[in-house]
């Protein structure tokens, strides 16, 4: 378990040699959308606290507040912090920080946006940043997670970051768990935010194995290779991806293309099945991915063409 700080413009941090020696890393805020506005700023502090962070080799991360409204503004966020970064290094995960902004003023503040809406723009800001090589995350207090977003529909891979101050652990499952905002830490004068982050929280840096695209996926669901629906939606959210938009364009090619499935009755079986769509055993195997026909089950769609 690593002792981790969080620092913004608001924060003194005047010593960062003293910082490192007794914290294990920072996460910064690298910029943030005005609320009003809608405007993408960097942090004032970012430039000069990521130098000093580097020169006493102090692990760092970075973090980004959100008011996105949709998901192509997520994305821009996504795109903005990365163009800022430039392929640099990092030891933790980028985080998006979504919450209430002056008061719930902010334009994408808590009651302005359904949880579905709220996660999907989350998760394009996540899946931007992941397929660029690095380890994305949400950050948000327990409450928010629960009322404001779809936990479930959240990829195991995306780091959770929940703030809850308090002796009690979050009851969600955390990766890293900000538990004060009254630290006292020497080099900083004030107080900050304190969080222990579990070790699968560190960071896949910049260089790693890029993933699949949600059509590369979306082509392998219509193969039969991720099965189907709730074991399928749960493969596809362990492997880290977006499974409601994998699902969306899945049926826009089975729509445009017309493609056909069945579903297997109690009794049937392959060669029945070929026979009465007028095709072959193998072409059922090829299309569905399936190692053993005696291995289909009532109730189970099978692809026919």
């Amino acid at each position: 378990m690593k002792k981790i700080i969080d620092l913004s413009e608001f924060n003194g941090a005047t010593n960062f040699l003293m910082i490192a020696k007794n914290t294990d890393g920072a996460i910064l805020r690298v910029g943030y959308r005005g609320y009003g506005s809608g405007t993408l700023k960097s942090d004032k502090k970012f430039n000069s606290y990521l130098t000093a962070a580097n020169k006493a080799k102090l692990p760092i991360g970075v973090y980004f507040v959100t008011q996105a409204i949709d998901e192509k503004e997520a994305k821009q966020e996504a795109r903005f912090v990365l163009d800022i970064l430039d392929g640099m290094k990092l030891d933790y995960p980028i985080y998006i920080d979504s919450e209430n902004a002056n008061n719930g003023a902010g334009r994408a503040d808590s009651g302005k946006l359904s949880k579905a809406k709220r996660t999907s723009i989350l998760l394009a800001f996540c899946n931007t940043i992941d397929n660029a090589g690095y380890k994305a995350g949400i950050y948000a207090s327990e409450s928010w997670f629960k009322d404001n977003l779809n936990l479930s529909d959240i990829p195991f891979n995306i780091s959770l970051w929940v703030a809850k101050y308090s002796s009690k652990e979050p009851a969600i499952d955390w990766s890293a768990w900000q538990y004060t905002d009254k630290g006292k830490i020497t080099g900083i004068a004030g107080n900050v935010d304190v969080s222990k982050f579990k070790d699968n929280a560190a960071n896949t840096n910049i260089g790693s194995k890029k993933k699949k695209t949600d059509e590369e996926i979306a082509e392998e669901v219509l193969a039969g290779k991720w099965g189907n629906g709730e074991e399928r939606r749960k493969k596809i959210l362990l492997a880290g991806y977006n499974y409601k938009r994998v699902q969306e364009i899945v049926n826009a090619k089975i729509k445009v293309n017309n493609i056909k499935y069945y579903t297997i009755k109690a009794g049937d079986t392959l060669s029945k099945i070929a026979k009465e769509h007028d095709t072959t055993v193998e072409q059922l195997k090829k299309l569905n991915n399936i190692k053993d026909v005696n291995k289909i089950y009532a109730g189970q769609k099978l692809r026919i063409e």
